[in-house]
């Protein structure tokens, strides 16, 4: 009874920029996924995101999804398909931003009160923790901030964005990141501890297929085509590997750089074989995941900054027991132990790109032997039931009575330590001449959340604990 009172308590509110219009809706997987999943391991959920072309508040997985209206139909388009980022470039899109904000601040407010929300989880902190600070210090609501990594790019090259972003995750009472990469981002903005919380595949493993190419070994892409992507890069690299063996590249998604990189991949004269796919669905996916050779991912730095922040769809095609090969990036290197699970190179290197692809494509037993240890990888770090287990004791350490809250009492969180070679040299085999970052992935040793004399959440680092016993077959 006690048990079952403390987790009606936990009424949890999930502030977004973007969620599923509909059941079949790809937009932000991995999101759905943990909160279908939180809601019947503890939490009350709702969620609060904006309208899309003035749709209306519905229910998706049994998840009340409450939106908010911030202008005429027709022009609710800031958020979903490309996203927010890459839309405020236009004079438009940012004087869209200014009643998005206000509708948004004044919507978040009201949902908290009727539906006694206790805790905001606030995905996107900039600017959408704006919305957080009346329920914070008019209702008490404790407010957990998500870092993915865009809103820190943008800090990073405006002045005014990182005062204001800095300025919301101090007040946060929680502050978490996609990959050790947001959490460092994050750290130099704001000077607090970020706690880790990644996410796990969102398409379900079928088991190893056949090669649906009649032999040709089949190269697979999969994400938004946008800049920080680096499709270019591969279009490039595939014509220096097309020089020594025959292959196919799939390419599934959709966005702005579309239209380019397949004028890029005619002018170099790939139309048979490159295929981009466009959206496919998650049973598509799976098929394409099952029977790629390699899944590759030559994601950049983008012109504002901006990089993988976690990327899910390395964790799904380790899933499915597939070798990986990308870009030393973001928080790429958080799912890819490099020589390992995959083969990491420097980005925007097109010729390490091939090399690395032909390298796997040529040695069918490392690139088992890398599938296997990926899939043992995903099972170990990014396992749903770890993720969806620590958030839930996360936002239950924020409305813990004051009697368990005391400081120094604090409830502990899975994090491990990996390091990476000594001296900043380069990782593994790989091209280039960058040093490989400390991470942290939610996994063996324990990090400790303690509460200050305000009752708000503190991060404590542990000693560094290193992986060491990863299977090595």
């Amino acid at each position: 009874m006690k048990a079952n009172q403390e987790k009606k308590e936990l009424r949890v509110g999930v502030v977004t920029s973007t969620y599923a219009r509909h059941p079949d809706d790809c937009q932000v997987p991995w999101m759905r996924e943990l909160i279908r999943r939180i809601s019947p391991a503890g939490a009350a959920v709702h969620v609060l995101a904006p309208s899309h072309r003035g749709l209306r508040g519905h229910d998706i997985d049994g998840v009340p999804v409450h939106r908010f209206r911030y202008a005429p139909a027709r022009f609710e388009t800031l958020t979903h398909d490309e996203g927010a980022p890459n839309k405020v470039r236009s004079l438009w899109f940012k004087l869209l931003v200014v009643p998005y904000i206000v509708m948004g601040a004044i919507a978040v407010f009201w949902w908290c009160l009727r539906h006694r929300i206790r805790i905001l989880h606030v995905h996107w902190p900039f600017p959408h923790g704006l919305w957080a600070v009346l329920p914070k210090w008019l209702l008490g609501v404790k407010v957990v901030a998500m870092c993915h990594g865009a809103e820190l790019a943008i800090a990073r090259r405006s002045g005014v964005v990182r005062r204001v972003l800095g300025w919301l995750l101090r007040r946060a009472d929680l502050c978490c990141a996609n990959s050790s990469h947001t959490a460092a981002e994050l750290r130099r903005v704001s000077g607090r501890e970020a706690v880790i919380t990644p996410y796990g595949a969102t398409v379900e493993a079928r088991g190893p297929g056949h090669r649906s190419t009649g032999g040709i070994p089949m190269l697979l892409f999969c994400g938004r085509l946008i800049q920080r992507k680096g499709i270019d890069v591969l279009l490039r690299a595939m014509v220096q590997i097309l020089g020594e063996k025959e292959v196919r590249l799939v390419i599934t998604g959709e966005g702005d750089r579309k239209a380019e990189w397949q004028a890029l991949s005619a002018e170099l004269g790939l139309e048979n074989s490159v295929r981009f796919a466009g959206f496919v669905s998650d049973g598509e996916l799976a098929i394409l995941y099952a029977t790629c050779d390699v899944y590759v991912h030559p994601a950049i730095f983008d012109d504002n900054g901006d990089t993988e922040g976690l990327g899910v769809v390395l964790i799904e095609a380790l899933a499915h027991r597939k070798p990986v090969v990308a870009s030393a990036v973001g928080g790429i290197v958080d799912v890819i132990v490099d020589g390992e699970t995959g083969l990491l190179v420097p980005e925007k290197d097109e010729a390490a790109l091939a090399q690395a692809i032909l390298r796997v494509l040529e040695d069918q037993d490392l690139a088992f032997e890398m599938g296997c240890k990926g899939f043992a990888r995903v099972k170990r770090f990014f396992d749903w039931e770890r993720i969806t287990d620590q958030t839930v004791n996360l936002f239950a350490s924020l409305v813990a009575p004051a009697s368990k809250a005391e400081p120094g009492s604090g409830m502990t969180v899975p994090v491990v330590t990996e390091r990476g070679p000594r001296n900043g040299q380069p990782v593994g085999g790989m091209t280039g001449s960058f040093p490989r970052p400390a991470r942290q992935i939610p996994a063996l040793c324990a990090a400790r959340i303690d509460h200050d004399r305000d009752g708000r959440a503190t991060f404590k680092a542990p000693r560094p604990d290193p992986i060491s016993s990863l299977p090595r077959s």
